[in-house]
C-alpha cells in the first residue's frame, strides 16, 4: 500500500525531457471544455455561494468520492463565471496526463486564451527551446501573468489520476508563487499533495467536502420533481435521501429505475439490500481501481457496523487496520469518521450493502468466522451489545455464560430491544435464581414490545421462583422485578395498577443500580404524565442518577428526555421541549443509528413541534425512515403525535385519503394493543376529516363510536383513560354541533374543556380548545367573548410561535382576526401574531390581505426587516429596531428567503436590489 507523501512543497524531481506544444500527439481539445450534460442540470446555490470566496484565494478545493457531484458543481461554476464576464478556463484530466511533460502543455493550453498581454517571446521560446525544468517554465509562466489586470480562473477537473510527485510538486510551486490574479479551482477524489494546511493557514484556500456536497432534502425534491414525471412523495423522497446519505450518485441511479414510478416503497426497500446498477457503478468506478489488498480489507470488514484499527486487525488477521483506514478515508472511499479523534468509522451503507453481496459470494471467505472474530474482540472490550450481535450471525455463544447478564443489560442499556429478545430465544431455558436478572431483561424488552400478556406470565412465572426467598435477593434485583411490572402495566394503560406498584419503590432510590434506579424515576414519571401532573412528573425526574458514560443507560436517558419534553410541549413551552429531545436524539442516533428504538421514542415529539410551527418540510426528515420503528416501539403518545401530525400535513397538501388512511393505521395498532385512550384522539381526529370533507353522516358513526368508548366517563374522571375517552367525546361532538350550525351548544361544551385543561396546567391543549372555543363564540355572535377566549391562544402562539393550531381552525376564524388586530391598541404583543396569521392564512382573500403585503408578497414587517438587513443590521438589532422578539425576526427572515427564493442574507439583499425593494 502506498503511504501519503508529506505536504510540504519540494522541489521538482523529474528527468529533462522536451516540452512541445504543437509537435507530437495534438492536444486533446475536448479536455479544455466542460462535459456537456445530458440535460437540465440542479442549480446549487448553496455550493456555489461556498465556491465565491476563490475570487479573494489562490485556491478552491472540491474534494469526495465517487458520484457527489464534483464535475456537475464545477462546470456550474464555469457558467456562472462566464456569465458574469470572468476570464475562466476548464480542464480535464486522465490517467496520460500523470507526467509533468503531459500535464504542464495542457495547464498552459488552458490559459492561453484569458490573457491578451502575453510576451510574443514567451510562446516562440517554448516553441523553439526545451526548458531546463518545469521549475523554470512555471516561472516564466508566473512571471507573464504578475501584472495581470484581471482575475483568471483555472478549473482543473479529475485531479486524482494525478499520481506522479512531480506533477504535485509543479502544481505546489504554481500555487505557492501565484500571482493575484490566478485562482485555481480542483475537483478530486481525495486530497492532492499540496500544501494545503500551509494555504489554509494563509486564509487562501476554500473547501468543499462530501458533508457540503450531498443532497439536502431541497435539493433532493427539487432533482426529482424535475427528472422524474411523477413527482416523488415526501415521505419518499426522504427515505431515499437517508437511505443514499445525499450521495447523488445513488439518487440518480434510482430515479432511472421504473420502479421508482411505479412503486417507490417497494424500490427503495430493495435498495437496502443492493441493486444490479449500483453495483455495477461501485464495481467500475469505486472498486475495479483500488489495489486487491485495500478491497480486500473492504470485503472483510463489511461486516463491521462500525470499526476501528484494533477490530479490523482482529477480524482479518492482518496488523495494518490503522494505515489501512487512513488510506481509504484520505481517498474518500465511503467511510465516515463517528468520533473527533478519528478512531471509529463506519462504511456507507450502500457501499457496505453491496460489499457484503460481493462477501456473500466469496467462497473462499468464512463470514461466520468473521463475526465469530469481531464478537471476541468485542467480549475483549466488554462491549457486550455488539458482541451479542455478532454472535448470533455466527451462531456462537458469548464467552462464559456468566457473561450472559452483562450482555443482556448492555442490550437493554441500549435499547437493542429486537436483538435482546432474539438473543434471549437462544440461550436455555433456565429457572436458577442466579439468572433472574436476565429473565427480567426478557420481560422489560416484551413489555417495551406491547406483548402484555407474554410478559406478565414471564413475571409471575419469576414471582413464583423468588417468593419465600427475598431475603436472598439483591436489594436492586428485587425493585427491578417490581418495576418491570409496573412498565408493563403503565404501557397497558393500567396507570393506577402501575403508580400502586412503582411509587413505593422511590424511596429505594438509589438501590444500587443506576439502570433500575432510571426505570423507577421514568416510569413513574410516565404516569404522571398520563395523569397530566407534569409538576410531579418533573418532580421525580430530580432523583434520576445521572449515566456514568455517553453509552451508559442510552435508553433511559432517551425515556428521560422523553418525558422532560412532553412535560414541558403540554405546559406550552415548546422551546425547552425541543431542546430537550433534540438534544437526546442527536445522541441517541450517533450511538444506535437514526432507525433505533431510542429514535422511534423522541421524533415523533419533535414531528408535532415542527407541524406547529409550520415548519412541514421538517417532518419526513424526522419520520419518513423511522415509520417501522414507530409503529413497533413508540409509546401511545408518541404514536398519536407521529400520525395526528401527517394526517394534519396531508390535508394541509390536499390529500385527505391519505390522512384517512393514517389515521386508520394507528387507529388499528391502538385496538391492537388495546389503548383505549389513544382510540378516541384517533376516532376524534378521524370525525374532524369527514367534517372538513363535508361527509357528516360518516363523522356522525365516528362519533358514536367514540362514545362507546367511555359511555359513563366524565371530563374530570380520576381514571386518565376514561378521562381522555370523555374529553374526546366531547370535542368531537362540539365540533358536530358546529358543522351543524349549533355554536351556542358546542361554545358551552368547549368552554368546560378548556377550563377542565387549564386546571390541569395543560396550556397547549388549552390554548388549542380556545381557538376552536373563539370560533363557536364567534358563529353565536358572541363576538366580544370571542376576542376574550383567542387572546390567551394568541399570547402563547407569539411566544412560542405556534401557528397551525389557529390556521387549522378554518377560514371561519378569519373574520374574528381580522377584527381583533382592528380592536387591539397599537403596538399590543399579539398584533404581531395576527399580522403573521392573516398573511399566512391559506384562504385569506385580497381584501383581507390589502395593507399587510407588498411587491413580491412580503408584508410590510418583512419589508423593514429586509431593509434593516441590509443595513448590515444582526437579529437582535433588527428586534430592537422593531421592537419584536429575536425568534419572530428569525419567523421574517424565513419568510422572506422563501418568498424571495434564496438561502441567505447575502442573497435576499441581492434580489431584493434586482427587483427594486430596497428603494
Amino acid at each position: 500500500m502506498k503511504r501519503a507523501h508529506p505536504t510540504r512543497p519540494q522541489p521538482i524531481r523529474l528527468a529533462s525531457g522536451p516540452l512541445r506544444l504543437t509537435r507530437g500527439l495534438p492536444l486533446i481539445l475536448t479536455k479544455l471544455v466542460p462535459p456537456r450534460s445530458p440535460g437540465e442540470l440542479l442549480r446549487r446555490p448553496r455550493l456555489l455561494e461556498r465556491l465565491a470566496p476563490v475570487r479573494l484565494r489562490r485556491l478552491a478545493l472540491v474534494s469526495a468520492g465517487a458520484g457527489f457531484g464534483k464535475t456537475t458543481l464545477l462546470a456550474q461554476w464555469h457558467h456562472c463565471l462566464a456569465e458574469q464576464g470572468e476570464r475562466v478556463a476548464w480542464l480535464s484530466l486522465d490517467e496520460d496526463d500523470d507526467s509533468p511533460w503531459q500535464f504542464i502543455p495542457y495547464l498552459l493550453q488552458a490559459l492561453r486564451p484569458l490573457h491578451q498581454d502575453w510576451d510574443p517571446g514567451f510562446w516562440q521560446r517554448l516553441e523553439q527551446h526545451t526548458p531546463t525544468s518545469p521549475q523554470q517554465l512555471l516561472a516564466e509562466l508566473i512571471n507573464q501573468l504578475h501584472d495581470c489586470p484581471h482575475d483568471l480562473f483555472l478549473i482543473i477537473d479529475d485531479f486524482h489520476v494525478i499520481d506522479d510527485r512531480g506533477v504535485h510538486d509543479a502544481l505546489g510551486y504554481l500555487l505557492a508563487h501565484a500571482p493575484p490574479a490566478l485562482h485555481l479551482i480542483i475537483g478530486s477524489r481525495f486530497r492532492p499533495r499540496l500544501a494545503l494546511s500551509r494555504l489554509q493557514a494563509e486564509d487562501q484556500l476554500v473547501e468543499v467536502g462530501d458533508q457540503e456536497l450531498r443532497f439536502t432534502l431541497e435539493e433532493a425534491r427539487g432533482y426529482f420533481n424535475e427528472t422524474l414525471a411523477v413527482p416523488l412523495s415526501g415521505q419518499d423522497t426522504q427515505r431515499l435521501l437517508s437511505l443514499t446519505e445525499g450521495w447523488i450518485a445513488g439518487m440518480k441511479i434510482a430515479s432511472l429505475s421504473p420502479g421508482l414510478r411505479d412503486d417507490p416503497a417497494r424500490l427503495i426497500d430493495n435498495l437496502r439490500g443492493g441493486t444490479r446498477a449500483i453495483t455495477r457503478y461501485l464495481k467500475e468506478v469505486v472498486f475495479d481501481p483500488l489495489p486487491v489488498e485495500v478491497f480486500d480489507f473492504l470485503l472483510r470488514t463489511s461486516i463491521l457496523g462500525r470499526l476501528n484499527a484494533g477490530l479490523c486487525n482482529a477480524v482479518t488477521e492482518r496488523d495494518d487496520g490503522e494505515a489501512m483506514l487512513e488510506w481509504i478515508e484520505r481517498h474518500n472511499l465511503f467511510l465516515s469518521a463517528l468520533d473527533e479523534h478519528g478512531a471509529w468509522f463506519r462504511y456507507h451503507p450502500l457501499l457496505r450493502e453491496t460489499l457484503g453481496n460481493r462477501l456473500r459470494r466469496c467462497a473462499g471467505i468464512d463470514i461466520k468466522q468473521l463475526h465469530e472474530r469481531a464478537s471476541g474482540w468485542f467480549v475483549e472490550q466488554r462491549l457486550w451489545a455488539e458482541a451479542v450481535r455478532h454472535a448470533l450471525v455466527a451462531g456462537k455463544p458469548i464467552g462464559s455464560p456468566g457473561q450472559d447478564g452483562a450482555s443482556a443489560q448492555s442490550l437493554a442499556e441500549e435499547g437493542d430491544i429486537d436483538t435482546l429478545v432474539r438473543w434471549m430465544h437462544h440461550l436455555p431455558v433456565s429457572l436458577d435464581p442466579s439468572r433472574i436478572d436476565l429473565q427480567l431483561n426478557l420481560a422489560w424488552a416484551l413489555a417495551h414490545y406491547f406483548r402484555f400478556d407474554e410478559a406478565r406470565q414471564l413475571l409471575d412465572n419469576l414471582d413464583q421462583l423468588v417468593a419465600g426467598h427475598r431475603a436472598g435477593l439483591r436489594r436492586s434485583t428485587w425493585v427491578k422485578l417490581r418495576v418491570v411490572r409496573a412498565i408493563c402495566e403503565a404501557f397497558s394503560e393500567n396507570i393506577a395498577e402501575s403508580l400502586a406498584l412503582v411509587e413505593p419503590l422511590l424511596q429505594e432510590v438509589p438501590c444500587g443500580d443506576t439502570w433500575v434506579d432510571g426505570l423507577v424515576c421514568n416510569i413513574l414519571s410516565y404516569c404522571h404524565v398520563v395523569e397530566q401532573r407534569y409538576a410531579e412528573a418533573l418532580a421525580v425526574q430530580r432523583h434520576m442518577p445521572g449515566p456514568d458514560a455517553p453509552l451508559g443507560n442510552l435508553f433511559v436517558s432517551v425515556y428521560r428526555a422523553f418525558i422532560i419534553a412532553q412535560c414541558h410541549l403540554c405546559q406550552g413551552d415548546l422551546d425547552a421541549a425541543e431542546r430537550h429531545a433534540r438534544q437526546a436524539l442527536l445522541q441517541a442516533e450517533r450511538y444506535t443509528g437514526a432507525q433505533s428504538s431510542s429514535s422511534a421514542t423522541l421524533a415523533p415529539l419533535l414531528a408535532e413541534i415542527a407541524y406547529e410551527r409550520g415548519e412541514h418540510d421538517q417532518l419526513a426528515p424526522l419520520l419518513a425512515d423511522k415509520l417501522d420503528q414507530i409503529d413497533r416501539f413508540s409509546p401511545p403518545d408518541g404514536l398519536r403525535r407521529c400520525y395526528v401530525s401527517l394526517a394534519r400535513q396531508a390535508l394541509c397538501n390536499g390529500a385527505p385519503h391519505q390522512a384517512e388512511r393514517l389515521l386508520e393505521h394507528a387507529l388499528q395498532l391502538a385496538i391492537a394493543r388495546r389503548w383505549r385512550r389513544l382510540q378516541a384522539l384517533l376516532l376524534a381526529e378521524q370525525a374532524r376529516v369527514r367534517l372538513l370533507q363535508g361527509d357528516y353522516p360518516a363523522a356522525e358513526q365516528l362519533q358514536q363510536q367514540l362514545e362507546r368508548l367511555a359511555p359513563l366517563a366524565r371530563i374530570d374522571a380520576e381514571h386518565p383513560c376514561q378521562r381522555a375517552s370523555a374529553q374526546h367525546a366531547l370535542l368531537g361532538r362540539s365540533r358536530l354541533l358546529l358543522a351543524a350550525g349549533q355554536a351556542a351548544q358546542a361554545a358551552k361544551l368547549l368552554g368546560r374543556l378548556v377550563a377542565e385543561q387549564e386546571s390541569r396546567h395543560d396550556w397547549l391543549a388549552a390554548a388549542r380548545l380556545r381557538v376552536l372555543w373563539a370560533r363557536a363564540l364567534w358563529q353565536a355572535d358572541e363576538s366580544d367573548k370571542a376576542c376574550t377566549a383567542l387572546q390567551p391562544a394568541l399570547r402563547l402562539a407569539g411566544r412560542q410561535r405556534l401557528e397551525r393550531s389557529l390556521l387549522d381552525a378554518g377560514d371561519e376564524l378569519l373574520p374574528l382576526l381580522s377584527r381583533l388586530q382592528k380592536k387591539l391598541p397599537a403596538r399590543h404583543e399579539t398584533g404581531e401574531t395576527l399580522a403573521r396569521l392573516l398573511e399566512r392564512h391559506p384562504q385569506a382573500d385580497e381584501r383581507q390581505r390589502q395593507g399587510h403585503t407588498t411587491r413580491q408578497g412580503l408584508s410590510e414587517r418583512e419589508c423593514q426587516a429586509l431593509r434593516l438587513v441590509a443595513e448590515g443590521q444582526s437579529n437582535k438589532e433588527i428586534a430592537r429596531s422593531l421592537d419584536i422578539s429575536t425568534e419572530t425576526v428569525k419567523w421574517h427572515l424565513k419568510n422572506i428567503y422563501g418568498k424571495l427564493n434564496v438561502t441567505s442574507r447575502t442573497q435576499a439583499i441581492g434580489r431584493a436590489q434586482e427587483l427594486g425593494l430596497l428603494e
